[in-house]
């Protein structure tokens, strides 16, 4: 259904004296190579570039006047490759080169498609392949070789078997005898595989078809009259050919194997077929045939098995065709003089007016005849139509008029100056040509219909405007040119213009009244395809379609995949590559607006899906009807929702409300539109709505489709709604069903013939919520007998017969009950009796009790019963059973109030009350009945108002003796226990028994230290304090201080669990999620409600889920819920489970915030400070780490929830990190550090957890720092060596620690917590390093050769140097790990690890010091103070080994001391550190002071040492007072 139009035609004209040979196409470069030869025989190449333009010309060495059999550009090697029929091959690129010369001649010459194989048919009918370089691939003789697939022919249906009319033979022996042209063709297909050969053989035409290796794959089938042309489809499918007959020229089809597929015959005046060609989609055939009158260009596409001629180019002197390789729609018209690029496309031709008169009509072009189809009346598929219209002369271009109803139409003809006008009716009937009429010139392309006698034209001459009067003067007046090619003209009757587009993409308007093109929009690039609207406030938007299916609103881009598009005056329609037709209202939201894209799952009026590859032919401009077209070419209308609706509402304006409900129930739209549309308007129109409509069964329809829902808010938004992206509300409208049932009843009862209609007036009776059954009973039971079986009958079609038979005898008319009863499938031998003892019954209230109790309308039975016990007093047990048997106590007290038997109803209260476990109630219902005053006492008792029962109990009329008092009094006690409500159940054993024990048992179970203590003071028990007080105390610490050990433990642990969860990407968690994005669309078939039907049995509602979905749901739900709960690790779950069980722990920590403060006061008041200070400290870590990871754990809550049926629902308001705006789970109230802040404790034993003496640290502080000038004395006075500096630096670090722990003493602060605990803690560990330093002093000065590595010198240096290096700052890590409360745990853990391996070195270390003192080769410097050298090296040893042994047991106090946890024993023992601190490492120092080593390591390089055995002494010069070693001291 769609025409060629021609965009463009661009004539090139070559030099004077110049005749074109041939030409080929470099689409890269976008060039134009064309071999021409001048009056010379001068054989030239020109070259023509963008917009054609000459720009190079080289002369080639061959003579023109030669025949040229191929030309053709490889763009791989970028040049031009002609062969001539000589058989020479010449190259054309950066040189002129002939490359090569084919002996026998060149009869035939194709490249493949891909530029690999050049294929030549030799002057000796010799096939020859060669590769791009010219290297021969295969040769043979063409008329040779064994085909690879042979047709077998068993006979069935062959022509020879067949009769085929007497003319046939006559035809075919005429077309034998014409002569056959020698031409040689060679095509082939468009994936370079397989070849085609046309060539005469023993005078007929064969058609042979090759392999790409030259294997012969194929003879076609022989056809008399078969002719040279020769064009395989690139598509793969057919080779086309021309036959001629001898009335008739066909085009006929071979397919690969050779059998013959079809043909179409060309048109009667056709001579000759010159030349076939495809373009390169397949979707053109163009034939270069003789007309007699000249040679033109036919232009051939095919639909639904039919071939049209859609346009015919006619020139001077064609020779040939050649087809753009990339653009399918650029052809290049080769003429001897030149050549023409034209450029098409494909558009449809149909009415654009907004016309109720509208046709809707199509006009399809087939040569010089015009298929027109009013789509209004008659959808005739092609290739057939509804009026076949006969123009005598091919049609260029057809265009509708935009005026009037829009049902007339222009056309030009091939001559291109040929106008005819038709004029149309509305309806069926044929269009009549009206006028025919010549413009001036020959070039117009595409024309205009915008007035009556004005039609716009468009040209090589720019745009013209020829208004036509009615003398059939015709006047013609050219705009202006522009600066740009004009492209497109189109009429666009909603804007009543004609639109003009240029190359460059912008949009005029052609003014008829200043006769100029006035600017009107400008799109990004240029379309093919253009329309305009007048959008309100923004004026008039063009619409246009691109060649690369682009959709542009003025600047927007509308679709990046539009098939085809129509634009209505109300909305875009369009259909997409993605298979989808989607509608767009005409507003701002056409450029302002969201386009949803057409991968969301989402059930939309604003798009339905199409069958592949359809595109809209037309929309019915002011219908519901879309007519596409499909890629066979069959048509489909269907009447979209979108439409419909738009329709709809039309209607519904314009008041039309029979029209509305007919469009709604056939094409099966929820006919709740017609209320919700416009409520106001409709309410007010009942009248009218009942007088259009004026049908029982239509408003019967229309009533049992109400629901309490706007469907408008949530099924029909609209396509504006969809363009916004709004969210669907909820859309519920409470109340609505009822309201217009009520406000449509009055109307149907106020027509004149109310029977009409009194189906109808039931049907409203029955919609309402809930069923006013009872008000429909009473309406039929005032009709008369006739109506009243008929209203009856189809009220029992409407609902269950049982329930109108309940509702019947509900209104206590046995009657009309029975009545009921017989139009029912019940047996009469069950309701007549019924019927017949409830008339027998004498007492009208026993009746209708009766009657309620068997309906299950209990409160009415109870009150017809208590009505009926006052006139007869026996009914009292009747009674009594009645309202025990379905729990009417209230409204027994009620009606019963004045009645002598009120108090037993109250009992009966209270006792049901009490089985139920409601003991409040159940008290007072006792209480009230003033004669259970026991049942009263237990009650509150089992209430827990231990008072209350109490008090009841020891009243003095209550009948309680002392014993039944104390035993109300325990139980109450045992009860209040039960309930962990321990200060209440001791207070009732203080008050009203002597049990003092149990009672401060209870207190202290309950935690209440004080109350305990008091009550142990008070009653003269204060051996309870320490048998009770003191041991629950220290349990309840003990238990106090592991339960906030594992919160701690537990809230660490999940807190770093949930940041490793945090790091999974979003993307990652919804894919493990198993999130399903496809949601299956309804189709506009579907129904979106269940509606009404006479036939239909029973109401139902719109959506009904079945019990086995409901059960799948529910089971889905409860399973999700049960994985969210177990938050399995690695599920999508497992987050929003840590954080609840982190919500968890942090209010169990705010439950034991009062218990720790209490149980601190309990401590504090009996000494235990370290305790309570370490409890404190314990759960101060765990506030702190709640409060360092609080905000983060909850504020930074991702995105995955449970959904309702157990999906993983993605919330959408969420940031870049996938945070949502609101936490899902909110933060629980947090505790603070002032809230457990105990200022009754000392700050000190937050830290020591005693109190430290402030004696011993002064003491310390002198001690060392005596120790240290000593130290600093002896090195001066020996002139030791700078190492030994380390001994006098650790004396003053302890000093200064001292003095640190001496502030502390008075003023405890965390700075000098931590100061004290470094200086105190590493500084030791520095002696050791001194003691590796003196060894490996004796080792490397010695020169003695080691055994082992290990005894290397610099290896004991360096080893036990880095080890003790490691360890110092593993301890000094760690005790500053331990002044924080939420790391001191770590803190200890390192300490402790350092500590040991201090322990494990030191023991190396001895060991390799004793190895030394033991080994003589191993010798140190004697000093003027050392009487041999053996006495030297004896006191440099035991100075070391005795250190470190003392270093070895601090060090082991220092694991203990950790192992045994901060506020343990060791730790709380001040003496401890003193003893095994202080004091040890004062003795290491005065071992120091007395075998002082730094005598024996001068700073002196010069000094005398002992010789080591099997060594020679070294001769040195000495001075005698440095000898040290004499005859007396042998070594």
């Amino acid at each position: 259904m769609r025409n060629l139009s021609i965009l463009g035609e661009t004539a090139v004209e070559l030099p004077p004296a110049h005749r074109l040979l041939d030409l080929c196409v470099d689409v890269t470069e976008e060039r134009v190579f064309v071999l021409c030869g001048d009056d010379s025989a001068t054989a030239r190449l020109l070259t023509y570039v963008s917009q054609y333009t000459l720009t190079d010309e080289c002369v080639l060495p061959f003579s023109a006047a030669e025949q040229i059999m191929s030309m053709h550009f490889v763009m791989e090697r970028e040049h031009v490759v002609i062969a001539l029929a000589s058989g020479d091959i010449c190259t054309a690129g950066s040189g002129v080169e002939v490359v090569g010369t084919v002996d026998a001649g060149i009869a035939a010459c194709r490249w493949s498609p891909d530029d690999e194989i050049l294929a030549l048919v030799t002057g000796e009918a010799r096939v020859l392949l060669m590769t791009a370089d010219f290297d021969v691939l295969c040769e043979h003789a063409l008329d040779e070789g064994q085909e690879e697939s042979v047709m077998v022919n068993v006979g069935w249906g062959t022509r020879e078997t067949q009769y085929q009319g007497r003319g046939l033979q006559q035809e075919e022996e005429q077309s034998t005898q014409q002569e056959q042209s020698p031409e040689i063709q060679v095509s082939w297909r468009g994936d370079g595989q397989f070849l085609a050969v046309s060539f005469v053989r023993a005078g007929m035409r064969e058609i042979r078809v090759f392999s790409r290796d030259g294997q012969l794959h194929s003879v076609c089938e022989t056809v008399t009259g078969l002719e040279h042309t020769l064009a395989w489809k690139p598509s793969g499918r057919l080779i086309a050919a021309t036959e001629k007959r001898a009335h008739r020229h066909e085009v006929v089809f071979f397919e690969r194997n050779g059998l013959r597929h079809g043909e179409f015959v060309l048109h009667a005046d056709t001579q000759r077929a010159l030349a076939l060609s495809w373009n390169s989609d397949s979707s053109v055939l163009a034939a270069v045939v003789d007309v007699g009158s000249g040679v033109c260009v036919q232009l051939w596409a095919d639909r639904n098995y039919h071939w049209y001629m859609k346009q015919e180019l006619r020139g001077s002197d064609i020779q040939r065709v050649v087809w753009d390789p990339e653009d399918p729609m650029h052809v290049l018209v080769v003429c001897a003089s030149g050549f023409t690029s034209v450029r098409l496309h494909s558009v449809p031709a149909v009415a654009h007016v907004a016309s109720t008169e509208s046709n809707a009509a199509s006009c399809v072009v087939n040569g010089a005849q015009v298929l027109y189809t009013p789509f209004a009346y008659a959808n005739v598929p092609p290739p057939m139509c509804l009026h076949t219209l006969d123009a005598r002369v091919p049609v260029r271009h057809v265009s509708f008029a935009a005026f009037g109803a829009g049902n007339g139409f222009a056309l030009l003809l091939a001559d291109r100056r040929t106008v005819v006008l038709y004029a149309c009716d509305s309806g069926r009937s044929s269009p009549q040509e009206i006028r025919r009429f010549m413009l001036p010139g020959s070039d117009a392309r595409q024309i205009a219909w915008l007035e009556a006698g004005v039609v716009v034209s468009l040209g090589a001459s720019g745009v013209g405007i020829t208004r036509i009067d009615d003398s059939d003067e015709v006047v013609t007046h050219f705009c202006p040119e522009h600066d740009s090619p004009l492209v497109v003209l189109s009429s666009a009757p909603h804007v009543e213009r004609v639109l003009v587009e240029d190359a460059r993409g912008r949009v005029f308007n052609v003014s008829l009244a200043t006769e100029r093109l006035e600017s009107v929009a400008e799109l990004p690039t240029q379309c093919v395809e253009i329309d305009a609207v007048d959008c309100g406030e923004l004026g008039v938007v063009v619409v246009g379609r691109t060649a690369r299916n682009q959709l542009y609103a003025n600047t927007r881009l509308l679709s990046p995949a539009c098939s085809s598009f129509y634009l209505r005056k109300d909305v875009l329609v369009f259909t997409t590559t993605t298979h989808y037709v989607r509608f767009v209202a005409v507003n701002e939201g056409l450029i302002t607006g969201d386009i949803p894209a057409d991968d969301e799952a989402v059930v939309s009026e604003a798009r339905r899906r199409v069958e592949r590859g359809s595109t809209i032919v037309l929309a019915s401009p002011t219908g519901d009807a879309v007519v596409f077209q499909m890629p066979r070419g069959n048509l489909e209308t269907v009447r979209p929702r979108a439409l419909v609706l738009a329709a709809v509402r039309q209607a519904l304006d314009a008041r039309q409300y029979r029209e509305a409900l007919m469009a709604c129930r056939v094409n099966r739209i929820d006919m709740n539109m017609l209320y919700d549309y416009a409520p106001a308007a409709f309410m007010g129109d009942l009248a009218e709505f009942v007088a259009q409509v004026n049908e029982a069964d239509l408003l019967n329809l229309f009533v049992s489709s109400l629901r309490d829902e706007d469907v408008t808010q949530t099924m029909y938004t609209g396509i504006q709604s969809q363009l916004a992206g709004e969210d669907k509300p909820d859309g519920t409208k409470p109340g609505k069903t009822t309201a217009v049932c009520r406000a449509l009843r009055p109307v149907l009862q106020s027509v004149t013939d109310a029977s009409q209609f009194m189906p109808t007036v039931l049907t409203t009776l029955m919609c309402e919520k809930p069923p006013a059954i009872d008000a429909a009973l009473q309406i039929i039971a005032a009709l008369g007998q006739d109506r009243r079986d008929a209203a009856l009958t189809y009220l029992l079609f409407l609902s269950d017969v049982n329930t109108v038979y309940d509702a019947a005898l509900g209104l206590y008319d046995l009657p009309l009950a029975l009545l009921v009863a017989q139009r029912s499938q019940r047996d009469p031998r069950e309701y007549l009796p019924a019927l017949g003892e409830l008339n027998a019954l004498s007492s009208e209230e026993y009746r209708r009790f009766r009657i309620d109790a068997q309906l299950g309308r209990y409160e009415s039975a109870l009150g017809h019963l208590c009505a009926a016990l006052w006139e007869d007093s026996d009914r009292w047990t009747e009674v009594a059973g009645f309202i025990q048997k379905h729990g009417l106590f209230r409204q027994g007290a009620e009606l019963l109030a004045d009645h002598e038997r009120i108090g037993d109803v109250y009992v009966m209260y209270g006792d049901a009350l009490a089985a139920d476990k409601d003991w409040g109630q159940a008290a007072a219902a006792y209480l009230l009945s003033q004669k259970a005053v026991a049942q009263a006492v237990d009650a509150f008792v089992q209430n827990k108002e231990w008072r209350s029962a109490m008090s009841l109990a020891s009243a003095a009329n209550s009948g309680f003796g002392p014993q039944a008092v104390y035993d109300t009094a325990r139980q109450a006690s045992s009860v209040l226990e039960d309930h962990h409500l321990f200060g209440d159940a001791a207070a009732v054993l203080l008050e009203y028994t002597e049990e003092t024990e149990d009672a401060v048992m209870l207190l202290v179970r309950g935690s209440h230290w004080a109350e305990a203590v008091r009550c142990s003071h008070a009653r003269e028990r204060s051996d309870l304090i320490e048998t009770t007080v003191r041991p629950g105390m220290d349990a309840a610490c003990e238990s106090l201080e592991e339960d906030i050990g594992e919160i701690g433990e537990g809230f660490a642990a999940k807190v770093e669990r949930l940041r490793t969860v945090r790091l999974t990407p979003l993307s990652q968690m919804t894919e493990l999620a198993g999130v399903d994005d496809s949601v299956d669309v309804m189709p506009d078939t579907a129904s979106m409600a269940s509606q009404f039907s006479t036939f239909t049995a029973t109401l139902t509602d719109i959506s009904k889920i079945t019990g086995s979905t409901a059960r799948r749901l529910s089971k889905n739900k409860r399973k999700a819920e049960r994985k969210r709960v177990r938050g399995k690790k690695g599920s999508v779950f497992e987050e929003s489970y840590l954080v609840d069980s982190l919500s968890k722990l942090i209010a169990r920590v705010r439950v034991h915030q009062d218990a720790v403060r209490n149980l601190n006061l309990a401590l504090l008041q009996f000494g235990r400070a370290a305790a309570a200070a370490h409890l404190q400290r314990v759960f101060a870590a765990v506030v702190e780490a709640v409060l360092q990871d609080g905000d983060w754990v909850f504020d930074r809550q991702r995105v995955l929830v449970q959904g309702d049926a157990g999906q993983i629902d993605l919330v959408d308001d969420v940031n870049a990190e996938g945070l949502p705006a609101t936490p899902r789970l909110p933060k629980p109230a947090v505790p603070t550090m002032s809230d457990f802040d105990n200022p009754d404790i000392d700050n000190r034993l937050k830290y020591f957890t005693y109190k430290p003496v402030n004696v011993a640290p002064e003491i310390s502080l002198a001690a060392y720092f005596v120790v240290g000038s000593i130290l600093v004395w002896q090195m001066v006075r020996h002139r030791s060596q700078r190492w030994v500096a380390i001994l006098p630096g650790t004396a003053f670090s302890e000093a200064i620690g001292y003095a640190f722990r001496t502030a502390c003493v008075y003023n405890t602060t965390f700075g000098m917590y931590v100061a004290m605990m470094l200086f105190l803690l590493v500084p030791p560990n520095a002696l050791a390093l001194a003691n590796y330093k003196a060894v490996g002093k004796i080792m490397r000065d010695s020169h003695a050769q080691p055994r082992w590595f290990w005894l290397k010198p610099g290896f004991v240096n360096w080893f036990y140097f880095g080890s003790d290096v490691f360890s110092i700052c593993m301890q000094g890590a760690g005790g500053g790990m331990l002044t924080g409360t939420n790391t001191r745990d770590a803190g200890r853990a390192v300490v402790l690890v350092g500590l040991i391996v201090q322990l494990f070195f030191f023991a190396c270390y001895l060991a390799t010091a004793f190895y030394v003192w033991w080994r003589p080769e191993y010798t140190v410097h004697v000093s003027p103070s050392d009487v041999s050298h053996a006495s030297a090296k004896r006191r440099v040893m035991l100075a070391v080994t005795l250190t470190t042994g003392i270093l070895y047991l601090r060090s082991i106090y220092r694991i203990a001391e950790f192992a045994d946890g901060y506020g343990g024993k060791i730790y709380s023992s001040e003496w401890a550190f003193y003893v095994f601190d202080t004091i040890l490492i004062f003795i290491a120092f005065i071992v120091y002071i007395v075998f002082f080593i730094g005598r024996n390591f001068p700073r002196s390089s010069n000094v005398a040492r002992a010789p080591s055995v099997g060594h020679e002494l070294q001769q040195r010069p000495v001075d005698s007072s440095q000898l040290l070693v004499s005859k007396d001291h042998p070594v």
